[in-house]
């Protein structure tokens, strides 16, 4: 073995094995090979670093196939690369071919009603003396916006205009139970479309009131203006 072959290893042996997959099957794909087995893939890639293992790399198949029926599959879209055309049969994931990556794995676009939305919501609030900003990193029983006055801090729920109704009651449920269960805000404040509040009863909103959970619509016009 050469000493320039000697330098390169380390750095070779570095890659996950995810990535070492990927620009194998990329290899073949180039190649002229469209469609390739679990054993070519396995085989060019241990080519490339025969220290892998052909089990544990057998098993990263499945973990960065689109449409992998395994519950481990990985939901980066930089590592979801291949898509099984049929049994032990695979060729590169294309969207364009087999469909958005949402499709398989449910990832959510932002809907750019909810997104205009969000801005109006954060402008009305600053008009109103607030410190808004969108909560774009927001974990589990996190509001949308976070909204600061003095020592008033209030969470802002936005429910998507753009989305089916049946979704906007989803999104409903979770922002009062949210609400509920994280009491860390002075007061919270839900944003629902016109139509969905409607369908909210006088009973219910009395009684979130009492946790200081209030709602605000919004006035669609030439754009939207926060009605609290």
């Amino acid at each position: 073995m050469s000493s320039s072959e000697n330098h390169e290893s380390p750095g070779v042996e570095k890659k996950p094995n995810w990535l070492l997959l990927k620009e194998s099957a990329e290899e073949l794909y180039r190649a002229g090979k469209i469609y390739f087995t679990r054993k070519e893939l396995v085989g060019k890639a241990r080519e490339k670093d025969p220290s892998r293992s052909e089990m544990s790399l057998d098993f990263e198949i499945d973990l960065v196939t689109v449409n992998s029926s395994s519950k481990d599959r990985y939901k980066d879209p930089e590592k979801l690369f291949l898509y099984r055309v049929d049994r032990g049969r695979y060729t590169l994931y294309s969207p364009e071919e087999h469909g958005e990556l949402e499709k398989y794995i449910g990832i959510k676009k932002v809907s750019p009603a909810r997104k205009h939305l969000i801005e109006e919501v954060v402008s009305e609030l600053e008009k109103m003396g607030y410190d808004a900003s969108e909560n774009r990193y927001a974990k589990p029983l996190q509001p949308d916006i976070v909204a600061e006055k003095g020592d008033e801090v209030v969470g802002v729920w936005v429910i998507d205009p753009g989305t089916p109704l049946s979704d906007q009651y989803k999104m409903l449920a979770y922002a009062i139970g949210s609400s509920l269960l994280n009491r860390e805000f002075s007061e919270y404040i839900v944003v629902v479309p016109g139509e969905l509040l409607k369908r909210v009863t006088k009973d219910l909103i009395d009684t979130l009131d009492r946790f200081k959970i209030r709602f605000a619509t919004v006035r669609e016009e030439r754009r939207y203006t926060l009605q609290l």
